[in-house]
């Protein structure tokens, strides 16, 4: 089985490794709704948010997922954390969680003039499994949650980031991470080593191990499961297949 890269592809079994790494900052004093409140910013950081660099406890690489000290108030018990969208980094978004009883009020808005907050309540018990012993039985519906979550609340702030940017019209640029990863599947390993030319988003992309995995299995499904280096693997397969049958393309040196 193939290693789940969305939340939206995680089972009863695997998670998301995005997902288990903002897990590890938990504990178990932890609730539910700090299980859904650490499960927006990785789905968050799916749509290309990711934690503001103003916070002091933040890795220097931007890219890796976790939970600022901050996050919630010990007095009111609200979460307050702010983002960035890597394409559009100068201005900061918030996002503002308000739990009442079981239900937590979803509030995410860009802080720029003329801003729109748009919002969504969730009822933390239809997602989350609080009695569950393991991590992978904790949570239920991801994907009708990341379906929700992506389209009222993360991708029309992004339609708004992008607007104020300058960056109107259809683009590859403006569509969620985990579709252009979709689209990237669907491609011959030839297209996807020049997508990698379009620019440094798709460049880093491009190069991401588990997708060159996905197309390995995809294209040679007699591959091991259990490679570490997705590319090299294709490229060997590639040019191995290219010497005796002369079927597939090989890639790019």
């Amino acid at each position: 089985m193939l290693k789940s890269i969305l939340v939206e592809e995680c089972t009863r079994t695997k998670l998301a490794p995005s997902l288990e790494k903002v897990l590890n900052d938990l504990d178990r004093e932890s609730t539910h709704h700090d299980y859904i409140v650490a499960l927006i910013i990785v789905l968050l950081a799916e749509a290309g948010f990711y934690l503001s660099s103003s916070y002091s406890d933040r890795p220097q690489c931007p890219k890796l997922l976790y939970i600022p000290k901050s996050w919630k108030s010990r007095d009111t018990g609200i979460y307050e954390m702010y983002f960035q969208l890597e394409s559009v980094p100068d201005v900061e978004c918030k996002l503002v969680v308000v739990p009442l009883g079981d239900t937590l009020i979803l509030n995410f808005f860009p802080l720029m003039d003329g801003k729109t907050t748009y919002s969504i309540s969730v009822q933390t018990l239809k997602y989350v499994n609080p009695y569950s012993s393991d991590l992978c039985g904790r949570y239920m519906n991801l994907k009708a949650i990341s379906h929700r979550f992506k389209d009222q609340l993360s991708t029309p702030v992004r339609k708004d980031l992008f607007i104020k940017a300058g960056v109107m019209g259809p683009s590859l640029q403006t569509i969620p991470i985990e579709l252009k990863f979709r689209i990237l599947r669907l491609l011959d390993a030839y297209s996807v080593t020049k997508m990698a030319q379009c620019c440094r988003e798709f460049r880093d992309i491009c190069s991401e191990s588990q997708l060159w995995k996905d197309l390995l299995y995809r294209d040679f499904p007699g591959c091991y499961r259990t490679v570490s280096n997705g590319k090299d693997c294709y490229r060997f397969r590639s040019h191995h297949e290219e010497v005796t049958t002369h079927t597939r393309p090989t890639l790019d040196p």
